[in-house]
């Protein structure tokens, strides 16, 4: 049970991370894959999802699950250069070996590099290849590129989800249009907030009625990064609703908490700036759930209980197993 003091405390009980960053890294991280992943079954979350800008994390993940019991562990793919760019042979390897997730290319972006001036960084931390030719996914004439479409053909029949990352705007609807007609039904708009890609309210919403997902990352509002601030979040999740967006973490970074605690923070911050208590709870625990199900359907009267336990308080009649489902087409 959740102990107050003196006000409400937002639980992570039963909470999924679907966006961490341990080590291993070329970037310099707080503390690896063991580390992350005992903090987060110890403050009671039910999963991760591991991210890596330069490898696999699929692999790592299946290690987790057998050494850390109690907690699922997952992973997936980024497209940077590490792994050969829009390399559909390493999609289809890390999709059959159990990844969940395939991201689009973040530090190797050519969207990235022309932000942030070259590929492989941040404004605050260096470690990946600099200087490298950024990837874009469109051709001359605007059409995704063929090695594209065969990842998304892989993706859809995965039923995997498909991460934006740090592509531009006009590339992340582009992508977003086709992998629905592809027939992807989960699709994350990755930190859409953040400096890459920096969306603004109208095409963010215009994603979600096609059927995208915005995941809000705490790494976005952090006093290292600061590129939007909480009620800009409250903003977005009120105008696109609650059963449409994500709560992440997007830590690991040595300046910002544990995934865990970076989310325990990000759920009561938004809390306390508007949202309800059962908004949050859908973003941390239902939405991310739903995801991550093959059929993409959660058992959420039983999550509802184990969270209405947990916390010490009746379940709320309107949680009680009837949760709104986030569009997936």
């Amino acid at each position: 049970m959740t102990r107050e003091f003196g006000g409400r405390l937002i639980p992570i009980t039963d909470a999924i991370d679907l966006h961490c960053h341990p080590y291993p890294d070329l970037f310099p991280r707080l503390a690896d894959d063991i580390d992350i992943v005992i903090a987060a079954r110890n403050a009671g979350m039910r999963a991760l999802m591991l991210k890596c800008h330069h490898e696999s994390t699929v692999s790592r993940a299946y290690l987790l699950r057998r050494m850390v019991p109690g907690i699922e562990v997952y992973g997936g793919i980024v497209l940077n250069s590490y792994v050969g760019s829009i390399n559909p042979a390493a999609v289809e390897a890390a999709l059959r070996l159990g990844g969940r997730e395939v991201w689009m290319p973040t530090v190797d972006a050519g969207y990235h590099a022309q932000i942030h001036g070259g590929t492989g960084g941040y404004d605050a931390q260096k470690g990946g290849r600099s200087g490298q030719e950024g990837i874009w996914i469109l051709d001359r004439e605007d059409k995704l590129r063929p090695d594209v479409l065969a990842v998304l053909e892989l993706v859809a029949q995965h039923n995997a989800i498909l991460g934006t990352c740090h592509l531009s705007p006009k590339e992340i609807v582009a992508l977003v249009r086709k992998a629905i007609e592809l027939g992807v039904q989960k699709i994350v708009i990755t930190h859409p907030f953040f400096k890459v890609p920096n969306l603004d309210l109208d095409t963010l919403a215009e994603l979600v009625r096609l059927g995208a997902m915005p995941e809000f990352g705490y790494c976005t509002i952090s006093p290292a990064w600061q590129y939007a601030s909480p009620d800009k979040i409250v903003q977005a999740v009120k105008r696109v609703g609650a059963s449409r967006c994500l709560l992440v973490s997007d830590t690991g970074q040595r300046h910002n908490p544990l995934p865990s605690e970076a989310l325990r923070v990000f759920a009561q911050t938004l809390f306390e700036k508007g949202l309800s208590e059962e908004e949050v709870r859908q973003m941390i625990v239902i939405n991310p759930a739903e995801l991550l199900e093959p059929d993409g359907k959660a058992d959420t009267a039983e999550i509802t209980h184990t969270w209405a336990a947990a916390v010490g308080h009746p379940v709320p009649a309107a949680f009680d197993g009837q949760v709104s489902q986030p569009s997936r087409a």
